[in-house]
């Protein structure tokens, strides 16, 4: 089986050094961020799979009071935790959080659904539907599509991990069977490769009935 949090403490430290500026050129993704602050205000929001805090800092600097973030990788959070020493961050499963039942506004998983298959998110949104209170928000970035990409060496870094697309209309389906009801569903082309991988993009918006 692909080692995926053994991925991610090798590449901790490059990950923070070539992506902590990412959203300077991803002008649609801060639109969807500020539209999630929007509805969560400043309620308990938490990042799932935060890295080292980019987008966290991000949230909490746009009005976001209540941001917060939760990564698998150590090594993430140690990072996060030294740039962004006013933010909490704890190292955390997504399929078992250690947060009590509707405790959360909200969460935002921004391509942090990439190494879950998509026949087990379901795992995941169920779980974030325990945590998050009745009308809270989860908002979902994710390379949009039906590939699986295994990366043997990730920057010069030994590593056995898997990527996953996903198809936006099977997301959709998961989420309504988690309990979510769907206010927005949008995809958008790659930006150029000095921005980002070049894959589609799905967004999805939902709120917890």
């Amino acid at each position: 089986m692909p080692d995926t949090l053994a991925a991610y403490e090798a590449v901790a430290g490059e990950y923070a050094r070539r992506l902590s500026n990412e959203l300077d050129g991803k002008p649609f993704d801060r639109l969807m961020l500020q539209q999630l602050i929007e509805k969560v205000g400043d309620g308990p929001l938490c990042d799932l799979g935060c890295g080292p805090g980019h987008v966290t800092r991000f949230l909490r600097d746009q009005g976001a009071g209540g941001a917060f973030g939760v990564d698998l990788s150590p090594a993430m959070i140690e990072l996060a935790r030294a740039a962004h020493p006013d933010i909490d961050f704890a190292v955390g499963d997504f399929f078992a959080l250690e947060a009590a039942d509707d405790a959360w506004a909200g969460a935002l998983a921004f391509y942090s659904i990439v190494n879950t298959p998509t026949h087990k998110l379901a795992g995941i949104f169920l779980e974030v539907a325990r945590v998050v209170r009745t009308g809270g928000w989860l908002l979902l970035a994710f390379h949009a599509g039906h590939d699986v990409r295994h990366l043997d060496t990730w920057w010069d870094q030994d590593v056995d991990i898997d990527f996953h697309y996903h198809h936006r209309g099977n997301v959709t389906n998961l989420l309504r069977a988690s309990g979510w009801r769907l206010h927005d569903s949008m995809e958008r082309a790659p930006y150029g490769e000095d921005v980002e991988y070049p894959s589609r993009r799905g967004y999805l918006l939902a709120q917890l009935k």
